[in-house]
């Protein structure tokens, strides 16, 4: 199993946001997670990264979560927030060939060949004119889509985006859940992606998980589940709490 959810309990001291939520993901597999704001999907998230308490059992890749000392550092999660903050000026390709940390003893150097790799990933974004740029001068878009470069270079089993397309044009919109399909496929990744973009997901493979239902399970993406939870969303109203 990649990822397995029994009864799972997690939110905050006054306030929980997710109440017996069940799933398995046996092999790698894209999953969106949607629902309403305030519906729990950050707070799963931060479970993962052992952010919040919570009761029940997560296990990744076999390994329960309570005995994995920081899954991040040990290469098997990998975590893109809604937004990073870099203050300093600082290359595009210096910032992306970051995502081999992992790899690296302590204060070694970032070689060619990691460059050529960081170099790679940005062209298959379509961000090779940026690379010699300063980063804190792009748009909130292009920022976003360079955090998603560091994030496929760290090569972690399973990811998690927080809203990845949020601040996309139509056309990056499109091709970053092609990108994520592709990552999916080739390179047997699991990615946990929260998206509003329900409509996107419409060519994609993969299962939905809307935490706004009373009993959210893992549904076969296909137009007739897209259409149906987009109409549920729609039609319901959710927490008021952002």
């Amino acid at each position: 199993m990649i990822v397995e959810a029994h009864n799972l309990v997690a939110g905050y001291e006054q306030r929980v946001l997710i109440r017996n939520l069940s799933f398995y993901v046996p092999e790698p597999a894209f999953i969106a997670i949607i629902g309403h704001n305030g519906a729990g999907k950050t707070t799963l998230f931060k479970t993962f990264q052992q952010q919040v308490p919570y009761q029940g059992h997560l296990k990744l890749q076999g390994q329960d979560l309570q005995s994995i000392a920081n899954p991040t550092a040990q290469g098997l999660l990998s975590y893109l927030p809604q937004k990073n903050i870099v203050s300093f000026p600082i290359k595009v390709h210096d910032l992306v060939v970051m995502g081999l940390f992992r790899k690296k003893r302590f204060f070694e150097n970032y070689s060619a060949e990691d460059y050529t790799l960081a170099a790679a990933i940005l062209e298959k974004l379509e961000l090779s004119h940026l690379i010699e740029h300063d980063f804190t001068t792009l748009s909130g878009g292009e920022q976003q889509l360079v955090w998603l470069a560091q994030l496929i270079l760290q090569d972690a089993g399973i990811c998690l985006l927080d809203e990845p397309t949020q601040q996309l044009d139509v056309y990056y919109k499109k091709q970053v859940f092609i990108l994520l399909q592709e990552w999916v496929q080739q390179n047997n990744k699991t990615v946990l992606c929260i998206t509003h973009d329900l409509l996107n997901l419409l060519p994609m493979n993969g299962y939905l998980l809307n935490l706004s239902k009373p009993d959210p399970v893992l549904e076969v993406i296909s137009t007739e589940t897209v259409l149906q939870n987009q109409d549920f969303l729609e039609s319901s109203r959710g927490p008021l709490s952002l």
